[in-house]
This record gives C-alpha cells, structure tokens and sequence, in this order.
C-alpha cells in the first residue's frame, strides 16, 4: 500500500481510537486547515511530506513509524475494562503502538 493510502486509512483509525477526535481538532493541533486533513484521510495529497507526517503523529501521540508503515483497521473484541480505560486515555495511541511492536517480535503459535 502506497504512502498517501496507508496515512489516508491509518488517520481514520488512529482519530477514532484517540476519544473520536475530530478533523478539525486534529488540524488545529498540527497547524493545518481541516480541509487538508480531510485530503489526506481521502488520499488526495501525493506528497504529504515528513514534517506533515511527524506533526500528525506527535498530536496522536506515536511514532511517525506507526502512521506509515502499517495497515490499521478497527476491530471489537473483549478486553478487561482497566485495559480498554488506558486505550481511552491519553496514552492509549502509545500503548497501541507497543501491543503492535510486541506482536510482531512474539513468535507465531502453530
């Protein structure tokens, strides 16, 4: 998946999981029109360009790595209300970024 696709996609995502902050929350954050942040969640700047990059993911509070370079979708599943509170919070864009980084470095079971 190109750059501009998984940013568009992974914007979405990761907008949802920070308490469904909207897109002009977010613009105001990084300096940027809400028109440009709904531009780049529908793939439309070719080039977002790595300072773009780095300031959305400092509002989402993760690494430019996890914005860019894997595919995020939303899913439903259990989880122990404590765990679900800290995804809330202001961490949870980190502590879902650790969660994916641990999986990649466990071993597949089978």
């Amino acid at each position: 998946m190109d750059l501009p696709r998984m940013l568009a996609s992974n914007l979405r995502v990761l907008r949802e999981l920070r308490g469904r902050m909207g897109q002009l929350d977010l613009a105001g954050r990084v300096g940027l029109s809400r028109r440009t942040i709904a531009r780049l969640e529908n793939a439309e700047v070719a080039d977002p360009g790595l300072l773009q990059v780095r300031a959305l993911a400092a509002a989402l509070n993760i690494s430019p790595r996890l914005l860019t370079e894997r595919r995020l979708v939303q899913v439903t599943l259990p989880l122990p209300d404590t765990l679900r509170a800290r995804l809330d919070s202001a961490e949870g864009a980190l502590l879902l970024e650790r969660m994916v980084e641990a999986a990649e470095r466990t071993p597949k079971l089978g």
